[in-house]
């Protein structure tokens, strides 16, 4: 999850959202949710959307914090489901200073469904999909994959780190890698797609021998290296202050093949 929040007003760490639909009709718009907070006392209700006018009817999921006793450390809002959305959560909020004046967007998948399909048109013929929830358990953990990875790459455009702490780690530092500081996510969608089917072929994929389904993992892994070694990302440095980007890098990964 990449919450595109403004750090002058709220800080939000450890996302874990469950229950992600990722069909076409699913939970998000693209990957998109929306967060807003408001404070009444030392109650924080936070509410998510799926759209950015953050319409009634398109609320996937809500909860409540009291952020009372911050200055001692993060503080867990749990998330239930809206309008039978089906997500349910929490995260964390590391700092409250005001409430948000415009919504913040908050990616919670780097691919979705719609974008899979375009690779490979039959979905609903693949083992590991969903009816219900459609590749949504990839989408995730390609997303997951492709994010720890940039955070390697990328790690000084990012803030200085070579990976993010373990969301369950209370003690650490929630401050980098600043995901906020990917100024153009989509840049990372083809890797992600990839990494998708690749992952979702795999686990079909059960003989020694090769298959129709070790092949197609094959490919999307040759696809996802290529995607990967083409990225020049847009970065930018200081998400809180403006909202233009600043600089490009390229990815740095070297692999010798031998011929």
């Amino acid at each position: 999850m990449i919450c595109y929040e403004d750090r002058g007003r709220m800080q939000t760490s450890r996302w874990k959202l469950e229950g992600v639909k990722t069909l076409a009709a699913g939970s998000t718009e693209g990957g998109w949710l929306w967060l807003t907070a408001a404070r009444a006392g030392d109650v924080v209700t936070a509410n998510l959307f799926k759209d950015a006018a953050c319409t009634t009817g398109n609320k996937v999921a809500s909860g409540t914090a009291n952020v009372a006793g911050l200055a001692a450390g993060a503080v867990r809002c749990a998330m239930t489901q809206a309008n039978n959305s089906g997500v349910s959560g929490e995260f964390y909020f590391e700092r409250y200073a005001a409430d948000t004046a415009v919504a913040a967007p908050v990616l919670a998948s780097l691919c979705v469904d719609a974008d899979v399909a375009i690779e490979y048109g039959n979905l609903s013929d693949l083992p590991a999909y969903d009816a219900a929830t459609g590749l949504a358990e990839y989408c995730a953990t390609a997303t997951r994959k492709v994010l720890l990875l940039a955070s390697q790459l990328f790690s000084e455009e990012l803030g200085g780190c070579g990976a993010p702490e373990h969301r369950n780690l209370g003690a650490a530092g929630r401050e980098w890698p600043d995901f906020r500081r990917l100024a153009n996510p989509d840049q990372l969608r083809e890797a992600a797609v990839h990494w998708a089917l690749m992952l979702a072929f795999g686990r079909s994929h059960e003989r020694a021998d090769k298959t129709m389904y070790s092949e197609l993992r094959d490919y999307h892994d040759r696809r996802r290296q290529e995607a990967i070694g083409s990225w020049k990302l847009s970065f930018n440095t200081n998400p809180d202050g403006d909202a233009d980007a600043d600089q490009a890098a390229g990815a740095r990964a070297v692999r010798v093949t031998r011929l």
